[in-house]
């Protein structure tokens, strides 16, 4: 009861005591959000990654089930040579895949280029197998059965 009735105020001590003490809560706390933030970001990329090679893998897959041929060429005007994944129907195109400054690009029918995946470092169709790796090291891998039937 005596340290209530102290009209004194508070001593230079105890204010950088209380100082000291807010200095190290905060540090934690910026610290506990900057690391759940970065653990975020991170997710969110890897997360948006397999989402991109789940989607490459979609499209070129539905493409090759809607095709009776497949080729392998060259694009002998890029260098090094670019593989050009050609996919037909009754000798039409129907779609080409090729690689391209770490992009999986999709050349329609119509002659449209569209990308379809972001950040991948290699990419490869060979017959009815498609591979897909990314830059940062996921990779998806698909097994096409073609099933052809009579009308």
């Amino acid at each position: 009861m005596k340290w209530l009735r102290n009209n004194e105020g508070l001593t230079l001590f105890e204010v950088l005591a209380v100082v000291v003490i807010l200095a190290i809560v905060s540090m934690l706390s910026i610290s506990l959000i900057t690391s759940a933030t970065k653990q975020q970001i991170e997710q969110s990329t890897h997360n948006r990654d397999i989402k991109d090679l789940s989607f490459a893998l979609k499209m070129i897959t539905k493409d090759f089930r809607k095709s009776d041929g497949f080729t392998t060429d060259y694009d002998d005007t890029t260098d090094p040579p670019t593989e050009l994944y050609k996919l037909t129907l009754n000798n039409n195109d129907v779609a080409t895949y090729r690689l391209e400054n770490n992009q999986i690009i999709r050349i329609t029918a119509t002659g449209q280029e569209e990308t379809i995946a972001y950040k991948i470092s290699e990419f490869m169709i060979s017959g009815g197998a498609i591979f897909i790796k990314s830059v940062d090291g996921q990779s998806a891998t698909t097994d096409i059965t073609i099933r052809r039937g009579t009308k």
